[in-house]
């Protein structure tokens, strides 16, 4: 079976705005353009990538299928929702969407896979929960029945509007999905581990010097 993955993607001068103590505008870019190259390629031909950025667009055209944003929609959450009706008017989603952010270095198609494992059937909604509260992932059985409110504080929203609608709630302790790079304490805590640095952001982040960075920091 199939799981469609909606993967939206800022636009690269408004991404990282919260690393820019660690990292400089153009390594911000880069960084999210690698972590978006890194979730799409664990989803694989399953990927759809929403996006308003040229460069964006560039970078994943032809091996990914992109959508554009629509310029009459305003927010993510208004985005994101125009965008599944989209996918299911074209039949790419039917009972089943995995919601994924762009900036998570450590997933693989495995990490993918055993989320769904997750999944108990109709009417049921299982989630990870960011650091900060936020909802890395959400895998909705079906999409459609409850608003989307992406944002701080989303994931409690997400739960409730979920459970309102009537559908059941799974937290997945999913642990590669936990971990975003919002922050430099998110950058600290990927290079801390060997899995870490070897992923795609821990290679590019230890040549640019982010580790040497953090440690002259916390002198």
């Amino acid at each position: 079976m199939t799981l469609p993955v909606l993967i939206p993607v800022n636009r690269l001068e408004q991404a990282k705005g919260r690393l820019a103590p660690l990292l400089t505008e153009a390594e911000r870019e880069e960084l999210a353009l690698i972590t978006a190259e890194t979730v799409a390629h664990a989803a694989g031909a399953d990927a759809v990538i929403l996006t308003a950025d040229p460069r964006v667009i560039e970078r994943m055209a032809g091996r990914y299928r992109v959508l554009a944003e629509d310029p009459a929609v305003h927010g993510l959450n208004g985005q994101l929702e125009r965008a599944i009706a989209r996918l299911q008017a074209d039949g790419t989603v039917a009972d089943r969407l995995l919601i994924l952010h762009a900036d998570l270095p450590l997933v693989r198609g495995w990490t993918i896979a055993t989320l769904a494992e997750e999944d108990d059937g109709p009417g049921c909604v299982v989630m990870v929960r960011s650091a900060d509260g936020g909802t890395n992932a959400m895998l909705l059985h079906p999409p459609g029945r409850f608003r989307l409110a992406y944002g701080p504080g989303s994931f409690e929203r997400h739960a409730a509007a979920a459970r309102a609608a009537g559908l059941r709630v799974v937290e997945s302790p999913n642990r590669e999905l936990q971990l975003d790079l919002d922050t430099p304490a998110d950058v600290a805590a990927l290079l801390a581990t060997a899995r870490g640095q070897q992923t795609a952001a821990g290679h590019y982040l230890l040549a640019i010097g982010a580790d040497r960075r953090l440690a002259a920091a916390q002198a």
